[in-house]
Order: C-alpha cells, then structure tokens, then sequence
C-alpha cells in the first residue's frame, strides 16, 4: 500500500536491512527495509523533490513510503478418518517497506530536521499498519484452511483452498483500502506537509 502523491514518476532506492523472520504457527514472514533517498534543506524543497521522484508502488502508483510484499503457499491433503484434510500448510508472506530518506539531513536546520524526522516516523506507523492488517488477515485464514475438510480421495481440494485464501486475500485487500482512506487526513495533515506547503511559518 502506498501514501500517494498522484501523477508523477520516477524512482530512487538502496536496500537499508532486513528483520528477521517470525513465525507464527503456520504464518511466516519476513521484512526488508529500503531507503528512497530525496533531497533538500527546508521542507518546501524536500516536497518538491519527492513529488519529481516519488516511490513507484506497483499497485497504487506514485508514492511517499510503501509497503509491497510477495507471498507463497505450500501444503498438502490426504484422507484420514475418512476425511480429506490439510496438513503442512504454510504461508509465507515476504514485505518491503520503502521510506523516505533526506541526503541532506545534516545541513537542515534544527526545527526542520524535527519536522523530517516527525514525518518519516509517521509514513513508518503507516505502512508498518498495513503490514500489520494483513497479518492479522493472515492469523484467521491461515488456521482456517488448516481445518477444511472434503471428501475422501482428495479430489479438488487443492483448488478449493486455494480459493478459499485467495478470497480471504481479496477481503483482506478491502481491509487495506478502508485503512488507507481513513488515515490519509492524519498524514496530510503531518506538520512538515503544512510547512511544505506554506501551512505553517517560520521554518523554510
């Protein structure tokens, strides 16, 4: 998901570290970090820049910080009981958070640095929120499908939970976008964009 700055393009980026992977039950995942470096002293000339060359989020376009992510499904059915059941299952969810960073930070004065720093903890509480819905997506429907059933011989139940994630991942989705809508008053009103855009004095 993305903290949008609608129509421009361009991209900058430097991988920064990686969190290590936490398991939980059958849900994995991982975190990698990455810088987008911007540039400029004051917060007027820091916004310009991110608007020339902004993160390009492959799914929402133009962007401040983003979070993308890749994941992978593996698991196997057999008849036991009677029953077709899941076992094994896993599913691994792989996030890159991409955030901000200034080059010329240094050179900023001290109220501007404490406007920048503001900022990008913000942009982090954000896309580090998008992470957490889906793993709490993730914490229902992964045990959920460990617990599908069908009848013996298996046939089809591959497919049937394969969709059964796929639409738990959709609904998940629509969790994001009502997430996205509700917070983004919050950031445009985050005291470096009014400074950036001349909402508030005394610091350009």
């Amino acid at each position: 998901m993305a903290f949008r700055c609608a129509g421009f393009f361009a991209l900058v980026g430097a991988v920064a570290y990686l969190v290590p992977g936490v398991a939980v039950g059958d849900l994995v995942h991982s975190t990698k970090y990455r810088d987008h470096l911007v540039r400029g002293t004051t917060p007027a000339e820091v916004w310009r820049y991110m608007n020339a060359h902004p993160i390009i989020d492959p799914d929402d376009g133009p962007a401040y910080a983003n979070i993308t992510h890749d994941h992978d499904l593996t698991f196997t059915v057999g008849t036991r009981g009677g029953q077709c059941r899941v076992s094994d299952l896993t599913f691994r969810w792989n996030f890159v958070l991409t955030l901000p960073k200034a080059v010329d930070f240094a050179s900023m004065s001290a109220k501007n640095r404490q406007l920048w720093t503001s900022f990008v903890a913000a942009l982090k509480r954000h896309e580090e929120t998008h992470r957490t819905i889906f793993l709490k997506c993730g914490a229902r429907f992964v045990p959920a499908a460990e617990r599908m059933t069908g009848p013996a011989g298996c046939f089809g139940m591959k497919r049937k939970v394969r969709r059964f994630i796929d639409r738990s991942y959709a609904a998940c989705m629509d969790e994001q976008r009502v997430f996205e809508r509700r917070d983004r008053p919050r950031m445009l009103g985050q005291p470096f964009i009014r400074a950036a855009t001349g909402r508030q004095q005394g610091v350009q």
